[in-house]
Parts: structure tokens; C-alpha cells; sequence
């Protein structure tokens, strides 16, 4: 989607040499900045959870879980509501594994992303496929799947295969 309008004065929307969206009458800028999301390498008994997309983009496969930090969350608050929504499991973060950009989409929208990515242990192994997960399974690293969601998501995944003991 390509805005117009400022959403501050109704003035007209200019690309500045950068791409984000200047205001000609009040000054307003309109960055494109990329979204945070926190997304966790879940671990119980030495397992990793994924969970299995029930919508677009990348309908039915399998993807790290987490979301979108809302507003007035930290990161790790976004990460225990999300995982807690989608699978049903408590969690302790244990660590930060690393901060990672990629892309994502909402139809024609393409924008950036930048996940906090930590890596926690899961309070229990009961899951539960809730909001917009298909299903959630514990993966053995033998087990992991090839296809995994979101290109930032698949180079967490290759990075962590290769320090998972």
C-alpha cells in the first residue's frame, strides 16, 4: 500500500531520498520503520518447538513462534503472551539469542521486520494449536523441518542447528 495523505494534517505525502514519506505542509515523516517481534527457540527436554501456520503467508508451514511486540510491551512480555495464546505453554526465558531482519507481508504490502529472538525453556510439554496456528509439535534436531516460514526464521533456525548440543 503506498499512502497519499499525512495522517497528521491530511497534507500531501512526498518520498524523501530514503523511501520513507514526507509531509509537504506540516513536516510530519512517515518512516518505514521495520516491526518489532519477539519470536522464542522454545526448548523442553532437549526439543524444539515449532508451530505449524494456519493463515497467509506461508499457509501450513511450520515456523518459530512468537509475534508482534504491541505497544507498551518489552520484548519478552510480547514473547510469553504470544507463546501462552498460541500454544498454551508457560515459559522461562532463559536468554537472548540475537536480534534478526527480515521481511514480511500483509497482501501486496511487503514490509521489514526485526525480531528479538530469546531462547527459553518451556514449563511443561502439553501443546495446545490456538489464534493462527495449525498445530504445535516438539521437533528432536534430527526432526527439524526443512521448510520453515519467514526468511529471518530460517536463518535463526540454521544458526541455532548449528549450536543446539
Amino acid at each position: 500500500m503506498t499512502y497519499k495523505y499525512c495522517s497528521i494534517c491530511g497534507g500531501r505525502l512526498k518520498k524523501d531520498k530514503r523511501g520513507n514519506l514526507a509531509c509537504i505542509r506540516c513536516g510530519f515523516m512517515n518512516f518505514r520503520n521495520p516491526r518489532p517481534t519477539a519470536t522464542g527457540l522454545i526448548l523442553y527436554k532437549n526439543k524444539l518447538l515449532l508451530t505449524k501456520r494456519a493463515k497467509a503467508p506461508f499457509k501450513n508451514w511450520w515456523d518459530l513462534p512468537g509475534g508482534y511486540v504491541e505497544r507498551g510491551e518489552t520484548a519478552e512480555q510480547s514473547l510469553k503472551r504470544e507463546i501462552k495464546e498460541e500454544t498454551g505453554l508457560d515459559i522461562k526465558i532463559k536468554s537472548i539469542f540475537g536480534t534478526y531482519s527480515g521481511t514480511a507481508s500483509c497482501g501486496a504490502d511487503k514490509y521489514r521486520v526485526l525480531s528479538v529472538v530469546f531462547v527459553a525453556q518451556a514449563q511443561g510439554q502439553a501443546l495446545q494449536a490456538n489464534d493462527d496456528v495449525l498445530a504445535s509439535r516438539w521437533f528432536a534436531k534430527k526432526e527439524i523441518p526443512s521448510k520453515i516460514a519467514f526468511d529471518s526464521n530460517q536463518k535463526i533456525v540454521k544458526e541455532f542447528l548449528r549450536s543446539w548440543k
